[in-house]
């Protein structure tokens, strides 16, 4: 068990705790790791030159195209150079456009995606992290602070028995079994049923134990409106190195209303979350 392919976004700036974490995990699971650069200016910029409305010098623009894939080529450079040393298998890809679109297009033939939480306010809650989280790929989202990067040995799972709590549950079991400890913290279920229907209870516990994870069961004693609160206050209490917990989301035309407990991980996190919806 474990994954065979690695995604991790390598930014033009600010990729070296993304590329540590991702070396460590490739290495741990023996997998092929590809590296991705995406280049939203470029593609900006190519689309403003095509457009009769705006008035571009497209010497200038194609200049600027050019330094950028300049410093993606910089980039991969010292990605390549970085994986080399570690003796990790890998590739390396490069898009314009964006990030969210990329990285779910990109993410489609990989087992994991890695990627770092935004670094703009605006986009911590709509920002390619969650919007992949959210396409159903298993994501795993670093922290604007630097974590360790060693692979996690103390995890949260937040459990409520829901598709989403389940598929990061599936997709996160190479981790959960690398494991020294994994807590779960069980909260009740949300799903709303018919008043005719008894669904039986999933034992989320044999589940793991069965698949060789060393787990112990505290319940959530938090209302809905502070779940998310209370998650991140039981990993802090624990020192927890990873929380595993499915991404709540509801569809609105184009945009997604995110949930509670989702929403507020996402704002106050500074360890890694691996999310799924």
């Amino acid at each position: 068990m474990g994954y065979r392919d690695v995604l991790v976004h390598v930014p033009l700036v600010g990729s070296e705790h993304q590329m540590r974490f991702a070396l460590a995990l490739a290495k741990q699971f023996d997998a092929h790791l590809t590296g991705i650069c995406i280049l939203p200016d470029a593609a900006m910029l190519r689309s403003a030159v095509q457009d009769p409305l705006i008035r571009l010098n497209k010497s200038e623009v194609f200049d600027i195209i050019q330094r950028e894939y300049d410093e993606a080529a910089a980039t991969e450079r010292k990605f390549n150079a970085a994986v080399e040393k570690a003796g990790v298998s890998h590739s390396w890809l490069t898009g314009e456009g964006n990030p969210a679109d990329i990285l779910v297009h990109a993410s489609r033939l990989q087992d994991l995606a890695i990627v770092e939480q935004s670094r703009v306010a605006n986009d911590l809650l709509w920002g390619p992290a969650i919007q992949l989280a959210l396409s159903g790929r298993p994501t795993l989202i670093l922290p604007i602070k630097e974590a360790s990067a060693a692979l996690p040995k103390r995890i949260l799972v937040a459990w409520n028995g829901s598709a989403q709590a389940a598929a990061a549950v599936r997709n996160a079991l190479p981790l959960i079994c690398e494991a020294e400890k994994v807590t779960m913290l069980v909260g009740e279920s949300r799903e709303f049923l018919p008043a005719w229907m008894r669904l039986p209870a999933l034992d989320i516990n044999g589940y793991l134990e069965r698949h060789g994870a060393k787990t112990s069961v505290k319940n959530l004693e938090a209302p809905d409106a502070e779940a998310g609160e209370a998650i991140l206050q039981e990993a802090q209490n624990n020192n927890v190195d990873l929380i595993v917990m499915g991404a709540f989301g509801r569809s609105r035309l184009r945009e997604w209303v995110l949930g509670g407990a989702t929403r507020h991980v996402l704002e106050h996190m500074t360890l890694p979350i691996f999310m799924t919806h």
